[in-house]
């Protein structure tokens, strides 16, 4: 398994803004795009990793992800070979700079602040209004393929049976220039998985000094750097687990955490089982975790 986060280009929307990719496999890895992404389950079940947020996801789920929301969906390892989603990906370019001030949009305005938390829709209507926008987009052209996206996220944003998957996160909008201190932050984390980084090493990315750095951070996205970091490095270390057969204490090792206990503490908080029960319910079993205990980093390490 490669080291860091995948910052993933959307070919499709390079020729159209509005692209639907039906019948797709669950081979991503934890990653990212500019884009905003509308993915429906259409068989197999696992867990969504989506920002900080994780939560189980089975057939006829639906998820609206903001652009720049690193994310990751695990199979269950018995369900793999025939797991199936669709996706629409849309890019924030195709909605008005001050979106917030026409009254005829307000409900797209605020799915669209909603997703940076991962909106989980999985009432019935909800994905049948999803199905039947994407033969219409798919027969559609022009024009008409935003105008059916339009409908589609207004029918969603005015809908009250949904839930957030990143429940610590502070919904709001999730556009982010690619030069903004939140991005360089996002992507410097992301490429740094398995060693210590220092508050002030990942301050200087961002052109900031610490303290300001933990404002503004804490402003945009709900939490500190290191909350955020851990959650990215726990979705890796989820991804390893089910795909690989390294000890438990490897794995955690080459995300960054360096002391077992406390990963382990970790661990069941985010998913509610151990790590060798996540392995042996979803991915390799009879491992054992193993390995030896690093001492904790530093409050200002990662």
């Amino acid at each position: 398994m490669k080291q860091g986060i995948v910052h993933r280009m959307v070919p499709a929307t390079e020729l159209c803004s509005v692209a639907h990719l039906p019948e797709l496999a669950f081979e991503a890895p934890l990653h990212y795009h500019t884009e905003y992404e509308l993915i429906h389950v259409i068989s197999g079940s696992g867990v969504e990793f989506v920002g900080g947020g994780v939560s189980p996801y089975a057939p006829g789920s639906l998820t609206l992800i903001g652009g720049g929301v690193p994310h990751l969906h695990l199979c269950a390892a018995s369900e793999r070979a025939s797991a199936l989603c669709e996706v629409l990906y849309f890019p924030q370019r195709l909605f008005p700079l001050h979106l917030s001030d026409l009254s005829e949009l307000r409900w797209i305005d605020t799915l669209l602040e909603r997703s940076c938390c991962g909106v989980r829709f999985t009432d019935g209507r909800e994905v049948a209004a999803f199905v039947a926008a994407m033969k219409r987009i798919d027969e559609a052209e022009g024009v008409g393929r935003v105008c059916i996206l339009f409908e589609l996220l207004d029918f969603l944003g005015r809908s009250g049976d949904y839930s957030c998957i990143d429940t610590d996160a502070e919904c709001r909008s999730a556009a982010c220039g690619d030069d903004e201190p939140l991005w360089r932050v996002h992507r410097f984390l992301l490429g740094n998985f398995g060693r210590k980084l220092t508050l002030g090493e990942i301050a200087r990315q961002a052109g900031m000094s610490p303290a300001a750095l933990c404002r503004y951070f804490r402003r945009r996205t709900g939490r500190t750097v290191f909350e955020y970091a851990n959650a990215l490095r726990m979705a890796r270390v989820c991804n390893g687990l089910m795909h690989t057969d390294r000890p438990v204490a490897q794995v955690a090792a080459e995300a960054g955490f360096h002391n077992l206990s406390h990963f382990n503490r970790l661990f069941r908080m985010t998913t509610g089982m151990t790590p060798t029960a996540y392995r042996r319910n979803l991915g390799f079993a009879g491992i054992d975790s193993g390995g030896g205990r690093d001492a904790m980093p530093a409050r200002t390490d990662l």
